[in-house]
Parts: C-alpha cells; sequence; structure tokens
C-alpha cells in the first residue's frame, strides 16, 4: 500500500486523515504489522482513488 500511496503523491498524513484513521494505524497497516477491518480498506481505497478489491490484492503482497 506504501507504493501506491506513494505513487499517488499522499503523504501518510493525508492518507490516514482522509481514510478516517490514525498515522500510527496506517503505518502498522503498510509495515504488514496489522490487518485493517473490511471498513478500514473501503475508506482507504476510496482514498487512494481504487477499488477495494485493486488494494485488498496490494494488502496481500508481502511489504518490502
Amino acid at each position: 500500500m506504501k507504493r501506491l500511496r506513494e505513487e499517488r503523491s499522499i503523504t501518510q498524513e493525508q492518507l490516514a486523515f482522509d481514510a478516517g484513521i490514525t498515522v500510527s494505524a496506517l503505518s502498522r497497516i503498510e509495515r504488514g504489522l496489522n490487518s485493517p477491518g473490511w471498513t478500514t480498506v473501503q475508506r482507504l481505497a476510496d482514498a487512494l482513488d481504487l477499488r477495494m478489491s485493486e488494494l485488498v490484492a496490494d494488502l496481500e503482497r508481502p511489504p518490502r
């Protein structure tokens, strides 16, 4: 997800705000330490202008 965010030139702070989650939670999701619930996945997908399935596919990849 970090790659998707950076491709759009969005900061963690902005994405977290747009998705209604904390920066700490977003950081943990990006590092693969937390698995977001479906509501959070939908909010993140909306904030990144992606279909939910696109974001889920990205989240299933191991972080680099």
